[in-house]
Formats: structure tokens, sequence, C-alpha cells
């Protein structure tokens, strides 16, 4: 699908078996995936992405060769990739990222020879990075992480000899990290985790 999305009225064409159709719809269009610019930095895998306010950021990750560290703002109005200021700790992949109000933050990862157990803090506004307390956990990579309100949630994953499943909640007030209830199934890396309201789900992995 080639669209213009911009505006009340989305216009795309599509092609089916060879047959170019064009599609107009008022207000939007509703349960279709449609293209945007593509991500500013070189293509990777096992990077972070969350969203603060209006904007989407992506970052860290590995593009099969080098492990990365730099740091992109995606304007969804304007359709626009922008670099930011490069995550504060050592280039890696396979580390989570969430936001909590109008910060980001990223932790854990794999840089290549080390598991990692630190714990950053992205302000859009200064666009700087902040180190905040370790990640009260094992150093680890493959974990998942959301948020939940005002706090952060980080647990699952592999810390270089062993499938965690301890579950750990970050207040940013206190900038402080507590242990709370393992997470429910068996222990893992590679899940996925996300919440809903005052819910936070976990699932999937390896």
């Amino acid at each position: 699908v080639a669209a213009n999305a911009t505006g009340l009225v989305r216009v795309g064409t599509v092609d089916i078996g060879g047959n170019t159709f064009t599609v107009t719809q008022s207000g939007g269009i509703d349960n279709i995936w449609l293209p945007k610019t593509d991500f500013g930095g070189m293509a990777r895998h096992a990077a972070v992405g969350f969203s603060i306010g209006t904007r989407g950021y992506i970052g860290t990750g590995w593009d099969g060769s080098t492990r990365m560290k730099d740091f992109w703002e995606y304007d969804p109005a304007a359709n626009t990739w922008t670099q930011k200021a490069d995550f504060g700790g050592t280039a890696r992949y396979y580390a989570v990222g969430f936001s909590i109000g109008t910060r980001g933050y990223i932790g854990t990862g794999w840089d290549g020879s080390t598991y990692k157990k630190d714990f950053w803090e992205y302000s859009p506004t200064a666009n700087t990075w902040t180190k905040k307390t370790d990640f009260g956990g094992t150093a680890r990579g493959l974990a998942v992480g959301f948020s939940i309100g005002t706090r952060g949630y980080i647990g699952t994953g592999f810390d270089g000899s062993s499938y965690r499943k301890d579950f750990w909640e970050y207040d940013p007030v206190a900038n402080a990290w507590t242990k709370m209830a393992d997470f429910g199934g068996t222990a893992r890396m590679y899940a996925v985790g996300f919440s809903v309201g005052s819910k936070g789900y976990i699932g999937t992995g390896s």
C-alpha cells in the first residue's frame, strides 16, 4: 500500500494480482497498515523502542556486525526521523526500554562481552541521558520491560548462565528498585511484555 496519510482523508493504492486499486475514505482507514518513512538509522534488530507524548523513539541494537547506541525520534505528524543524543551507556543490544510520564528509560542488555544492569533516563526536552540506579536484579539481556502508571518494570531474561523469572519495579521518584512477585510462568528469555491500564502482561519467549 502506498498512501498519503495526512489529514482526515486517506488515499492509497494497493496492487492485487497485478491490478491497481485506489482507496479513498474519509475519517481515516481502520485495520490496515500504511507505510511510513523508513527508520532514520542503520537497519538493525534487537533494538528498543518506546513513546513519550506524541513522539516515538528507537535506539541501540545490532546491525549484524556492529553494536549500536544511536537514538532516534519519530514525529508521526511530519512522518520524519530526527537523530537525538546517543544512548548514555555502552553500545548494546537485547536491552529493554519503556517510558514513564515525560521520560524514557533504557537498561540491561548485552554489549558483546558482558551482560549489563545499568539503567538510564532520557529527557526529550534537554535531549540528555542521566544514569540512574542500576537494575535491581542480576545483569542480563533478553528481558522484558514496560510501565504501569508512575512505575516501570523489568523481568525475565538471560544472565549468561540462567533463564530468569524474577520481576522488579522501578520508582523514578525514589530512584529505587523493589523486587516483586516472580513472573508466574517458567523462567525464560525472548518474551514480550506490555501494559493495559493498571495491569501488566508477559507472554511467549524461549
